[in-house]
């Protein structure tokens, strides 16, 4: 089974279309975060909205991607993700269409991540 959180909120049993619909959802004001955990422990977490996200997959307590957008300008970009603003890297912040996409694949794919997105390994 597959869990979804968003902000409080849990699903035990999700489904995809009810995962991407939770990405959709986030609107940097009343929903801010959400985590997706497979079976095997291994994590997908988008955080922000309305406009830019953050994605990270962790497959485990050391392996840690990022969606990156190369595109973007130095600098910080301010989010509220959990209820809490931060200001990560704009390089980080990627758009809604990216966060479904690799929500999608890493759902589907079993933890995989998108081919058609550039990931970062973070620490």
């Amino acid at each position: 089974m597959i869990a979804l959180y968003v902000d409080g909120w849990v699903d035990l049993d999700a489904s995809l279309p009810a995962i991407e619909a939770a990405v959709r959802s986030l609107d940097g004001a009343a929903q801010t975060l959400l985590v997706v955990e497979l079976p095997s422990g291994a994590t997908i977490t988008v955080g922000g909205g309305p406009d830019e996200f953050v994605v990270e997959i962790a497959a485990n307590e050391r392996d840690r991607w990022t969606v990156v957008d190369p595109r973007r300008p130095e600098g910080r970009v301010e989010l509220v993700m959990g209820g809490e603003r931060v200001d990560p890297p704009a390089r980080l912040c990627v758009d809604r269409e990216a966060a479904v996409e690799a929500v999608r694949t890493f759902v589907s794919g079993n933890g995989a991540r998108s081919a058609r997105l550039q990931w970062s390994a973070e620490t």
